[in-house]
């Protein structure tokens, strides 16, 4: 890996494309991380280069207009003899391809705070002259506030236009839209396309162009997928219309501008209230904060005494879970929907109040909310890091809670039942020890994802702690990807 390029330090690699690498950076001018995206130039003939790079630079200079809390924002441009780069915001997020679950419906607030997001970002940057051209999951990010944010505005054109000449295809052609294919000039009606994709994804589960690169061409170019009221009944109808005009073949008769799409979507889902509160299996959210997720704006006011993000609404609510909440509630519930929300997004504010009364320790919530994350690796993750909130609250004197105990029966699935404390010991285990052959096998399996630098930080991590789950801890914040370091943690809690 290289040191420097540039005036950017090299830190680490955050991933591989086709045309380069992705370094996490250090720009020592204004100390800030940032991501430095690369095109490495022997992949091209010269000429190529001179076209690619020109436009290369031309890209980064019109994303770098953009400024939006959506978008991940463009610092930089820079080459050197062996690539040219772009010095990108460091966001610290997920993608969102690794919180979907394939075949599983997103829950209708969720799709509306992730779309509201995307949909202001797409439509700042419409208004500017930029279009996007691969929106898809794996390009949108979503912080650790549960925030998404807009990855490679510019770069993506770039990458899709260049290579798509050379004959090979950059992107996903299952988001792609009927101009792109053809090879048509495009503009933002383009990303409403694509927007649409990932939106009956999220609504149904499922993509609705599927199959070979061939066989989604011809769907995408001449074929009108199934209305979601037909893939998932419980939703009704009200998303078909919309769905169908966003859809639409020809760019005219789509919906003009994401701001228009955006304002179409939140009226379909308000018509569909009341089935919305019939569905006890779904989270429920009062109108406004429907409309202000949605939106991307904070659910309280700020001028409100109490902290931002918080799962916690003031202490006066009238008939909140939450209004006469313990102390160790109040002062955990703030790192418990940070930790939530990475895995869940912004549903995590209001399954957490749904939750609140019925845990009463932190055990017992854990083992509430671990059925509510999707993916194993998201649960080991969790589990992971509330195993530091524990501590944190115990350092603090506040304690985690009534720890669980069995029923005289020793039966039921409750938080102090039998099966309801296996379950919260899973989540939290008690502090168990570890070797050196353990810090030893753990330091082989960092050393293959951060590279030799990994037993070094072992090492440190054996001086600072001598139990188990706060080493692996303390060694997992050293990886920067997190599904990487959610599989990290999850093959280093078998060994």
């Amino acid at each position: 890996m290289i040191a420097q390029l540039g005036k950017y330090r090299v830190d680490g690699i955050l991933g591989k494309g086709a045309m380069g690498v992705v370094y996490k950076a250090f720009d020592p001018g204004i100390e800030r991380v940032v991501a430095l995206k690369t095109i490495r130039k022997e992949m091209f003939s010269q000429d190529e280069q001179l076209d690619l790079i020109g436009r290369f630079k031309n890209e980064a200079q019109a994303a770098g207009r953009l400024a939006h809390p959506n978008i991940v924002t463009v610092y930089d441009y820079g080459e050197d003899t062996e690539s040219a780069y772009i010095a990108m915001e460091f966001v610290e997020g997920t993608p969102l391809d690794t919180l979907l679950v394939p075949g599983a419906p997103t829950a209708l607030p969720r799709v509306l705070a992730w779309m509201g997001d995307l949909l202001h970002g797409l439509d700042y940057a419409h208004v500017r002259g930029v279009v996007h051209r691969d929106i898809k999951p794996a390009n949108l990010l979503v912080t650790t506030g549960a925030q998404v944010k807009i990855s490679d505005f510019g770069v993506a054109r770039i990458e899709s236009s260049t290579l798509t000449q050379a004959g090979s295809m950059i992107g996903t052609p299952s988001y792609m839209s009927p101009e792109q294919f053809r090879g048509e000039a495009v503009d933002g009606r383009s990303d409403v396309f694509s927007s649409g994709v990932l939106l009956y994804q999220l609504l149904t589960g499922a993509r609705p162009f599927t199959g070979s690169t061939s066989v989604v061409m011809q769907q995408i170019l001449n074929e009108h997928p199934r209305p979601p009221s037909a893939v998932v009944p419980s939703l009704g109808t009200r998303f078909d219309a919309l769905m169908a005009r966003a859809l639409a073949k020809a760019p005219g008769e789509r919906y003009g501008t994401a701001r228009a799409f955006l304002a179409a979507l939140l009226a379909a889902a308000s018509a569909g209230d009341d089935d919305l509160d019939a569905d006890a299996d779904r989270t429920r959210m009062a109108d406004n904060d429907r409309t202000l997720l949605a939106a991307g704006l904070p659910l309280y006011d700020a001028a409100q005494p109490h902290r931002s993000g918080s799962a916690l609404p003031p202490a006066t609510t009238t008939g909140s879970a939450v209004a006469t909440a313990t102390p160790w509630k109040r002062e955990a519930f703030p790192d418990v929907e940070a930790v939530l929300a990475r895995q869940i997004g912004p549903v995590a504010k209001f399954l957490l109040r749904k939750v609140a009364d019925q845990a009463d320790s932190l055990d017992a919530l854990t083992a509430l909310l671990l059925p509510h994350i999707p993916s194993e690796l998201g649960r080991v993750e969790f589990q992971a890091a509330l195993v530091q909130v524990k501590k944190k609250l115990e350092a603090t004197g506040t304690g985690s809670g009534v720890a669980p105990a069995p029923t005289l029966s020793g039966t039921g699935t409750g938080p102090g039942s039998r099966s309801g404390m296996q379950a919260a010991q899973t989540a939290i285990a008690a502090p168990v020890a570890y070797d050196d052959a353990y810090a030893d096998a753990v330091a082989t399996r960092l050393v293959n994802i951060i590279g030799p630098i990994g037993r070094v930080v072992v090492k440190r991590a054996v001086k600072a702690t001598g139990e188990k789950q706060a080493f692996l801890q303390l060694v997992a914040t050293h990886i920067d990807n997190p599904a990487e370091r959610a599989r990290f943690l999850l093959d280093a809690s078998a060994l």
